[in-house]
């Protein structure tokens, strides 16, 4: 054997040559879902939807419901609202006064974001929606205002997220109507997506899109 081979073979004898066996890889860490808008018991409350470590809390009725029903349609449950608050994660409530006035009919449980980073109030049914982030809704602070520009008298509704930051909401006005898109994480203006001329019974979202109510 060679001087040579000699010191290859010793230096292999060393732990730190040795070809230490395969470890199994460590578990994937499960991690949590995101917040996301889920309806809730809460006893006193009308209705209650859970948001990340924010409750919105409504309180109504459901006596007048059968009353406001429509053509054998029964109403929706929204229409026995009348007064909104909001559960903090320190256990204190903050209500949520309109800065006009709203009808039984203007009042809606999706008001949160997908991801609850999010909330859209309407002010007055002729708008305008006002977004602020959840985490400054014991302070109602940085608000940005979302109002249909033109016709001041539109009826505002029928607010739909679109993702965490962008929305698409109905104006009403003189028989017609039309569907404006924005997004609250961006300075642009409001985009018309739909307009119908004639809408006396309003537009509902259906499979295809915007389309005009029946």
């Amino acid at each position: 054997m060679t001087l040579r081979l000699a010191l290859v073979l010793a230096a292999c004898a060393l732990p730190s040559c040795k070809k230490d066996p395969l470890e199994p890889s460590a578990p994937a860490i499960a991690r949590p879902a995101g917040a996301t808008p889920t309806e809730v018991p809460l006893t006193g409350a009308y209705h209650a939807v859970k948001c990340g470590a924010v409750t919105a809390s409504w309180t109504g009725s459901a006596a007048d419901l059968e009353g406001l029903a429509a053509e054998g349609r029964p109403a929706p449950k929204t229409y026995g609202v009348t007064g909104l608050s909001f559960l903090l994660a320190d256990g204190s409530r903050r209500e949520f006064t309109p800065s006009g006035e709203l009808a039984f009919s203007d009042w809606s449980f999706d008001i949160f974001s997908p991801d609850c980073s999010r909330v859209a109030l309407l002010q007055d049914r002729s708008g305008p929606f006002t977004v602020l982030a959840t985490k400054d809704l014991a302070t109602f602070s940085n608000p940005k205002a979302f109002k249909a520009p033109g016709e001041p008298a539109s009826v505002h509704g029928q607010w739909r997220w679109t993702g965490p930051s962008s929305f698409e909401f109905v104006a009403s006005c003189c028989g017609g109507a039309r569907v404006l898109s924005g997004d609250a994480a961006a300075d642009a203006p409001l985009t018309q997506v739909f307009e119908a001329a004639s809408a006396p019974s309003g537009l509902l979202r259906g499979a295809k899109g915007w389309e005009v109510a029946k």
